[in-house]
Formats: structure tokens, sequence, C-alpha cells
């Protein structure tokens, strides 16, 4: 038997107000829902979407304190392409979501953004010139400030 790990199957974010913010993870992100969690009083209070494109699935469960804990936390980032931070910037904009700039990361581009409950919500597009740049042979990264990625699509040097 092999005891190895085969991917994600989901991400659980804890929301204050489970309606708002699905209404908001399936504006922003595209969520579709998948299944609705009932608790032993009838109420729903956790649900679980699919993520188009992607192996596995987000769920958002209703415990307004855990909500609170997590707020400014950055407790995952979702990997896109690096020409892919250029179509999320334009679809931030286009809902009105603020967003941080494209920047460069310890191993690769990243960009963030908030959900209604203050969780950071990273997009990170790996590129491994970036990394051995940034973290170099030891395999420790500096903590440098992040400086601005060029745009995708650009040259990059």
């Amino acid at each position: 038997m092999n005891a190895v790990l085969t991917g994600v199957h989901h991400l659980k974010i804890w929301v204050s107000d489970l309606e708002r913010s699905r209404s908001w993870y399936e504006r922003v992100l595209g969520l579709e829902h998948h299944t609705s969690f009932q608790d032993e009083d009838g109420v729903i209070r956790g649900m679980s979407f699919t993520v188009p494109g992607a192996a596995f699935q987000i769920a958002l469960r209703e415990n307004p304190d855990l909500a609170r804990a997590l707020f400014d936390a950055d407790p995952f980032a979702l990997q896109v392409t690096l020409e892919g931070l250029d179509a999320w910037v334009a679809r931030l904009d286009d809902l009105g979501v603020p967003h941080s700039p494209v920047f460069r990361a310890s191993a690769g581009h990243a960009m963030g953004f908030t959900d209604p409950d203050g969780v950071q919500i990273r997009l990170y597009a790996p590129d491994e010139e970036v990394h051995a740049a940034q973290v170099g042979g030891g395999g420790v990264y500096q903590g440098q400030a992040p400086e601005p990625a060029p745009a995708p699509g650009r040259d990059r040097d």
C-alpha cells in the first residue's frame, strides 16, 4: 500500500453570512454550486462549489466566530497562469473588486484581493526563473518587499 496524497479535494472557508458569501464567490470566482449541507436544526450553514477548470472544490461554512478569526489571513493561493493574471485584473476591475497590483513573489507572480469577511485571496502564477532568483540554491526566501512584476504578455527581460 502506498500512503500518498493525490491532490486537494476542497478548501473550506469560514464565513459570517453564507448567502452573502455564496453570491460573492459565485460572481467573483465563477464557482458553481455543488452541494448544500443542512445542520441538525434544519438550517443550511455549509455549501460546496466546483471550481471551473480546477480539480478541487471550495466549501463555505457559516461560522461568524471563525470568520472573524480569519480576517486578514491568507490561508491559500489559487494557481493561475502568468497570462491569466491580466484577465483576472480585468475581471476584478469590471466587477469593482479592489485588488493589489501584480507583484513578483517568492516563486512567481501574484496578486490579491479580499472576500466579504476580509480573507485574503491570492492568485499565483508560478515561474521557475523568479523562484530561482528569489530563493536561490539554498531554498531560503529572504522576505524581500514584493516588487511589481512585468505586465504579463510583455517583455520580461
